[in-house]
């Protein structure tokens, strides 16, 4: 089977995205395997004042309560009236909390975008592939997790050996102790 092509649009008006949004954004989706990015037809870059006033601002529901559509990072748009389902990513919300000295390390950046994006492509899993007699933003973040769990896995690797070099201490100095 080939893997699905997902195609990256930018959106943006009025607004100039920090370095290689697009390029991270695909390292993102090459991280996700294949059976989960079935039916997804694209990935929306867009800053907030790039949509109609009626998705900027009132309130949605959120695990049971009203949240301002100002304070929405991203939106997953299941399939409707014949157009295929695609996720919305609000570039300018999801990094104007970060210092802008972090966003140029990878890893920050991939982090950053990461959290948002693989959040809605958990609500997609979860809508087509995968559903789960859930709250959907728990299951949505369940899905997050594992993504980037999987992505930081496969891309940065090399970050692990600290963290394998410790437990490998601490085994040893287990199976070592004297007790007495």
């Amino acid at each position: 089977m080939d893997r699905p092509k997902i195609r990256i649009v930018e959106s943006y008006n009025n607004y100039r995205p920090p370095r290689d949004v697009t390029r991270r954004i695909r390292s993102l989706l090459q991280a996700v395997p294949d059976k989960y990015l079935v039916g997804l037809d694209c990935v929306v870059l867009a800053n907030e004042s790039s949509f109609p006033r009626t998705d900027r601002k009132g309130k949605v529901w959120r695990r049971g309560r009203k949240v301002d559509k100002s304070l929405i990072l991203g939106r997953y748009h299941p399939k409707w009236n014949g157009k295929p389902p695609w996720i919305e990513v609000r570039v300018d919300k999801t990094l104007e909390n970060y210092p802008q000295i972090l966003l140029w390390i990878p890893l920050f950046r991939d982090l950053c975008l990461g959290m948002v994006f693989y959040h809605e492509l958990g609500h997609h899993i979860h809508y087509v592939i995968r559903p789960e007699y859930k709250e959907k933003e728990d299951v949505a973040d369940d899905w997050q997790t594992k993504l980037m769990r999987n992505f930081v896995r496969k891309n940065y690797w090399y970050l692990a050996w600290p963290f394998v070099l410790r437990n490998k201490m601490r085994r040893w100095l287990r199976a070592h102790r004297t007790d007495g």
